[in-house]
């Protein structure tokens, strides 16, 4: 059922309890009769206001820790939305006392939304900013400032509304705010987010308002240090509308200068102001984020993987179930990337995201998929914190909405029937799923395990705002939510009380100078004896709505003693503490400090000042080269295809093509362009020239390109594999074409010596494979036109004296049709002196043929048979220098919704169910249930919308949403239907190291995590730091990904440092050089005329080619 009745809460909550006391969990719930915390954010709707008058009704509130009295103990505040503010003085013991009469902080008369915090006018005391929102009246609209009186006769914090005096009375719909210094100047200015439901279609495509006058437009208030504040926000360049609900100040481009990143809701982008240090900021989210949640709610910025680079987290309202994700969304179209780049907006989908950070300069890698974070349904706060002080950084997440708005039966209800029923009447009809929030740890390897549940967290609720603390000073994170409905959760932290010494930890206390604010802003860094260190930028106003405490917290795992503790301010003052115990706080006092230049600083407090291994030299070497292609929508025939097969070049091939001792490079093109030639001259430098002028030839779109010399007359001859399912089936455009060379570098197209092949390829590999002196050629194909997931024929063709035949049938029988091809590599893999043909593609295994002098026979053991995967890439290398080859093969990668294993494959049945001469491919992956019913299940993979585009027999057989998504491998197809079917599996999607063992068998490992974020589709072997052994360069992604999950973009290029133990290290972006950002294709060797340093060229779809060469 969709309601959880009360009954059933109950029970949940007793079992919950029961649950705890038989296994107790790291987080304890301390009950409000024990904390005297009772505060409840109720919210009670009426005819006149509701969800369905007023969206923004269940946005909630916030939660902001401080020491409000100067006791030494962290209080608690609430943000009230119907109900007054809430402030707790903390008693100690997990006991707070109700005071929020008493010190005049509940703004009866107020929405109350964010809390930031500050002693903004230094005099020793807490001050409180309140933002308010929702009320009709601009008068209660007015954001709040709450400056700290000092400690009454009760020793109660007094509080007075200053907004106006100060003039930071923002009217403008506030969601959050925080305070920080953007100048440095000393003095803590004000950021305040504002969310104004203006009802402009704010979820329709149309031009962004970039002049600040959108009524929905963030605010900067400049602090004059006086007393008072100055409005700054248009001639700072914050000037671009958004519908705010995250904010996050940090520095993004360690430049030494905060930097703001605002989550913005419905289509509204998200921003990224990079502060340009000169009062003004510029939004760089375009050049940082290649793609961003949809309807982006809170977000954090922590460096969570110890690499001293800052990830962010946002989040979004994507269903962790089948049943949350069939009933919560209907389809996706490809018109959106089409609106997307007509108005210049980024791209977005509907799902969290983790942007992994990878250096200044070097794109986001977005890897919540892969890291097991991107589906906590409709949430609002993440927080990176240390949990369990492990050392690493943990997730939580909250989650929750009284009124499930977005369920589609319930639209299809209101729709019909609406007019007829009263107000009440339709409130009654939305459904109410209480969710459970959600906790991740950290698994150290740029993943998580969700552990809601073991740690205790995972009760369902309406919740919004929370704060992390160390509430009893026990030197771990107490965790505290504000709830719509419910009493507030306040969380007790016992890992203090477990018995394992691998939980150490170090709290920090940064005392700035009384005159000055410069503890916002400051970065530590705390390093180890093993040349292992953890780093924070400090902040206080994170999630959503919501301050956490004011200390520094590291988990320190089970080390004992830090080597060296180092601290930044924002001024640039600095100072370093070596030699410290664990288990301890630290004060660490402005006054200490001392100035330093800033080549002095050491990473991560600085950007590593190393020279990267290579350098990018296409410019140099006078090559300026940008692919084009249309675009053409696959989907508009196959509805429900995983990804384009019309966007897979450029590919390239390298070789002399002139004849003059010195090697070039040919670049294929897409349909209506010709395949570029470019020449080297004895410089090193390159000229370009078009393969073809005519028309004709320039309809083809080149899949594979071979150079070699068909009739040994010296110079290298072209075969050019035609693909790309953009045209119909045995069009003209899909026959394969051989070019023959005159001498120097003049081609003409030959049709006598080769045999007829009109097939969609895909790779065209070279071998003398019978011994006879000239070069046989193997031809993989991928799938015809509008017939996917069908294996288009593959071909091997035997040069006889300069004429190529095809023997696939006689000497090959099982390779021409073995699958969807993608690429193919010959290679002598038992040292026999014949070459061995290993091919790999989609939704098959890397499949060996065992040369047998006269016929080729498939390996059937090879200890990668069962690996069914989404092969990209395979390129052949001596891993472990023992003289036999090993293969390095290119996946899909981790990064992706399906997380395939043998246990929970991915199946598509396919066949042509509605006889309309196009095959119906449908795709299931395992899925928990729901949340009543967590059982993982084959689920089909698309929404309902999606398979009825599909086909009219799939909107035949439901009637409702929740209907459908009871649809499993089971049941959406009777026996007659199955008849006929193809039925292929998916259940491995690891890029991987193949180590030979001999005999036609290998060992599989897979390559590091770095690699497993995108598709990786191109390699080449070198050894960078000639320390002979086989290092690999590696290119990927794939833009050309179905809609909702949106393109594979996570991959900048990289380069794997060969460790010598058969085993690769990955050397980032920042150290190697190496980026290629977009959607790479694949990558080549051309050795240089000038230096004995070859070239890299690496290709990207639509985009530049970029060139590599070692310093």
């Amino acid at each position: 059922m969709r309601v959880f009745s009360a009954v059933s809460i109950i029970f949940l909550s007793i079992s919950f309890i029961s649950c705890n006391e038989n296994n107790p969990t790291l987080f304890q719930v301390i009950p409000s009769a024990e904390s005297g915390i009772e505060f409840n954010n109720k919210i009670i709707e009426t005819d006149s206001f509701n969800i369905l008058t007023s969206e923004y009704i269940f946005n909630g509130g916030g939660v902001a820790v401080g020491d409000f009295n100067n006791d030494g103990k962290p209080d608690i505040f609430f943000s009230g939305n119907q109900v007054p503010n809430k402030l707790y003085l903390n008693q100690g013991d997990f006991k707070f006392k109700d005071v929020s009469k008493e010190s005049g902080i509940e703004a009866l008369n107020n929405w109350n939304t964010g809390v930031a915090l500050a002693d903004i006018n230094n005099d020793g005391y807490l001050d409180i900013y309140v933002c308010s929102a929702m009320l009709t009246e601009e008068e209660h609209k007015k954001n709040i400032l709450f400056i700290n009186q000092g400690l009454n006769e009760n020793q109660i914090p007094e509080f007075k509304n200053k907004a106006k005096e100060f003039g930071v009375e923002e009217p403008g719909n506030s969601m959050g705010a925080t305070f920080f210094d953007y100048d440095k100047d000393g003095l803590l200015d004000l950021y305040v987010l504002n969310n104004v439901d203006i009802h402009i279609l704010p979820a329709n495509y149309r031009t962004k308002i970039t002049d600040g006058s959108s009524l929905s437009n963030d605010r900067l208030y400049k602090n004059n240090g006086d007393g008072t504040f100055k409005d700054v926000t248009i001639e700072a360049g914050i000037t671009i509308e958004g519908y705010g609900l995250g904010l996050a100040i940090s520095d993004l481009n360690y430049d030494g200068w905060p930097d703001i990143y605002i989550s913005n809701d419905y289509l509204t982008n998200d921003i990224l102001y990079i502060n340009n240090q000169d009062g003004t900021f510029k939004n760089k989210i375009k050049e940082n984020i290649k793609h961003q949640s949809k309807f982006s709610m809170g977000n954090d910025i922590s460096d969570f993987n110890n690499d001293g680079y800052l990830d962010i987290m946002t989040l979004d309202m994507l269903g962790e179930t089948n049943q949350r994700l069939k009933t919560t969304l209907s389809g996706h179209k490809y018109t959106e990337y089409i609106l997307n780049e007509r108005y210049d907006y980024e791209y977005q989908h509907t799902r969290n995201m983790l942007q992994k950070g990878n250096a200044n300069g070097v794109p986001y890698s977005e890897i919540g998929l892969m890291a097991g974070v991107a589906k906590t349904d409709w949430s609002w706060s993440p927080l990176f914190a240390d949990m369990d002080n492990d050392g690493y950084k943990d997730i939580l997440v909250t989650n929750g909405f009284p009124r499930d708005i977005t369920d589609l039966d319930f639209g299809d209800f209101k729709f019909n029937v609406s007019r007829y029923l009263t107000p009440a009447q339709i409130l009654d009809s939305i459904p109410k799923i209480k969710i459970p929030n959600y906790a991740f740890k950290n698994n150290r390897n740029n993943t998580f395990t969700d552990i809601s549940t073991a740690w205790g967290i995972g009760i369902p609720s309406f919740s919004n705002g929370s704060a992390f603390a160390d509430l009893d000073n026990d030197g771990d994170l107490d965790y505290i939510v504000n709830n719509i409905n419910d009493q507030a959760l306040l969380f007790r932290n016992t890992i203090d009380e477990q018995k394992e010494d691998n939980h150490n930890y170090l709290n920090i206390d940064l005392i700035g100078p009384p005159t000055k604010s410069l503890v916002a802003g400051a970065k530590v860094v705390i390093r180890f004896s093993d040349n292992t260190f953890q780093f924070q930028e400090h902040h206080t106003y994170r999630g959503y709505m919501s301050t956490v405490q004011d200390i520094i917290h590291f988990g320190l795992g089970d080390k004992k003693q830090i080597s060296s503790l180092e601290i930044l301010w924002p001024d640039g003052k600095y100072q370093k503490i070596s030699n410290l115990d664990a288990n301890q706080k630290v004060s660490l006092n402005y006054f200490d400090a001392s100035t330093i230049s800033f080549s002095e600083l050491n990473f991560p407090l600085a950007q590593n000042k190393k020279s990267t291994i290579f350098k990018e030299v296409s410019k140099d070497i006078g090559i300026e080269f940008i692919h084009k292609e249309k675009d053409i929508v696959d989907y508009n025939l196959q509805r429900i295809i995983p990804h384009k097969f019309t966007q897979n070049g450029p590919c390239m091939a390298a070789g002399d093509i002139n004849g003059d001792g010195i090697e070039d490079f040919i670049i294929g093109s897409s349909a209506s362009f010709s395949p570029q030639l470019f020449l080297q001259n004895t410089e090193g430098i390159f000229s370009q020239k078009p393969l073809f002028t005519d028309e004709e030839n320039m309809k083809y779109e080149e899949e594979s390109i071979a150079l070699f010399d068909l009739e040994n007359d010296g110079d290298l001859d072209m075969f050019l594999v035609s693909g790309s399912n953009e045209f119909n089936i045995d069009n003209i455009e899909y026959t394969d074409r051989l070019l023959l060379n005159d001498g120097h570098g003049n081609f003409t197209i030959s049709i006598d010596r080769m045999p007829v092949i009109n097939a969609s390829g895909s790779i065209v590999k070279t071998t003398d494979f019978d011994k006879d002196g000239f070069a046989d050629l193997f031809i993989g194909g991928r799938t015809p036109f509008s017939q996917y997931p069908k294996s288009e024929k593959s071909f091997l063709l035997r040069n006889k004296n300069g004429v190529l035949k095809d023997v696939t049938d006689s000497i090959a029988p099982e390779l021409r049709n073995i699958g969807m091809i993608t690429d193919a590599i010959w290679a002598d893999i038992d040292l026999d002196g014949y070459e061995d043909l290993v091919v790999t593609g989609e939704l098959m295994a890397t499949t060996i043929f065992k040369n047998h002098r006269g016929s080729y026979k498939k390996v059937n053991l090879t200890g990668v048979e069962n690996l069914l995967g989404w092969w990209e890439s395979i390129v052949k290398t001596d891993i472990d220098n023992d003289g036999d080859i090993d293969f390095i093969v290119g996946n899909v990668g981790s990064n992706n919704l399906y997380q395939p294993s043998d246990e929970r494959p991915v199946t598509i049945i396919a066949k042509d169910f509605d006889n309309n001469g196009t095959i119906d491919p449908v795709m299931f992956a395992y899925f928990k249930d729901s949340f009543l019913n967590p059982e993982y299940k084959s689920f089909p993979v698309n929404f309902w919308g999606d398979l009825n585009g599909q086909s009219p027999i799939f909107r035949a057989k439901y009637n409702t949403f929740k209907s459908y998504s009871k649809a499993t491998i089971a049941n959406l197809f009777n026996e007659d239907e199955l008849k006929g079917s193809t039925r292929l599996i998916g259940n491995y999607d690891k890029s991987i190291i193949m180590e030979n063992l001999g005999n036609g068998s290998f060992k599989y490992i897979p390559l590091p995590t770095e690699t497993q974020v995108s598709p990786i589709n191109g390699m080449v072997k070198l050894d960078y730091n000639n320390d002979q052994k086989e290092d690999i360069l590696l290119v990927g992604n794939n833009y050309g990904n179905e809609v909702f999950i949106g393109r594979y973009d996570a991959f900048n290029g990289g380069l794997l440092k060969n460790n010598g133990k058969g085993k690769y290290e990955f050397i980032p972006t920042s150290e190697s050089g190496i980026l290629v950002p977009g959607d790479a294709k694949s990558i080549i060797t051309v050795n240089s005329a000038k230096s004995d340093y070859p070239y890299f060229i690496a290709s990207q779809n639509r985009d530049s080619i970029r060139v590599f060469q070692k310093r």
